[in-house]
């Protein structure tokens, strides 16, 4: 339900990405406790990254949490969220934290709520916080969309029964 944006002027390989996309997403699901098939990661590399910072172009990474508004949480989660995401880039990318002009380091995060509606997969997201009643309100739909043979709803139903944020779920020999 929420979508992380990671734009990158460092080259990452193929590993380090999908550790970004795992780390990000077990950390919003534990976090949250929302479930892995709903967790966007969208990937913005070399080419795509153009910025300037004080009126000088440079080359940055950067990372873009967008969540739903949450309207009852301890004053501590987005920072903590900015920290273990910050820990999560370091940990696969660069360590320890560097400079502006340190090309693989994270610059920026930012986190923001401003998911104020929408749809993933065909079901209209609920308000964030609701998200236990909505997984209950919708299992019927998701079990017949996995009775159908749809991959992400059998990884979603197996989550839900695991327990949410338990991480993605083994379907059919492929990885959700």
């Amino acid at each position: 339900m929420p979508l992380y944006e990671i734009h990158h002027s460092a080259i990452l390989t193929s590993s380090q990405r999908q550790s970004l996309a795992s780390g990000l997403t077990n950390l919003h699901c534990k976090t949250f406790s929302a479930p892995s098939s709903f967790v966007n990661i969208a990937f913005h590399g070399p080419s795509d990254v153009d910025m300037e910072v004080g009126w000088e172009k440079v080359q940055t990474n950067y990372i873009i949490g967008h969540l739903r508004p949450r309207p009852i949480k301890p004053a501590s989660t987005i920072p903590d969220l900015v920290t273990s995401i910050t820990n999560i880039w370091n940990s696969i990318v660069r360590d320890p934290p560097g400079r502006l002009d340190d090309p693989r380091a994270l610059h920026n995060c930012f986190i923001l709520e401003d998911i104020d509606g929408g749809a993933e997969q065909g079901f209209i997201l609920p308000v964030a916080g609701n998200d236990g009643n909505w997984l209950e309100g919708n299992m019927k739909e998701f079990e017949r969309r996995a009775g159908l043979g749809d991959v992400a709803m059998e990884a979603l139903v197996r989550e839900i029964e695991n327990g949410i944020g338990s991480g993605p779920a083994e379907v059919k020999g492929k990885i959700q």
